[in-house]
């Protein structure tokens, strides 16, 4: 169990690493966000299952359901601004100014 937790932890201190450092495509800024978010909700399930939470559980739902929401946003976002400018490099959203 504390084995569990412990790589959880380490895959969302990656992802947050790989945010703050790569910041150079948005896809894959949303790819290691959306990875952030699954390693906080697998430290959620196996503390729900350590002390038998069934609150827990609704909770990993309703977070699931919000990055699921999250990622047809972003993704739609991307869309539209590859449709404009052609790229999907982060410096260009400086371009959005004017």
């Amino acid at each position: 169990m504390n084995l569990n937790i412990t790589i959880a932890i380490i895959i969302f201190f990656f992802s947050l690493y790989c945010i703050v450092f790569h910041k150079k495509n948005l896809i894959v800024t949303l790819i290691f966000i959306e990875i952030g978010f699954l390693s906080v909700n697998l430290i959620l399930i196996f503390l729900s299952f350590g002390y038998g939470d069934i609150k827990s559980q609704i909770i990993i739902i309703y977070i699931l359901t919000l990055t699921a929401i999250e990622t047809a946003f972003g993704l739609a976002l991307f869309i539209l601004f590859y449709k404009k400018f052609n790229s999907l490099e982060a410096e260009d959203f400086y371009k959005l100014k004017y």
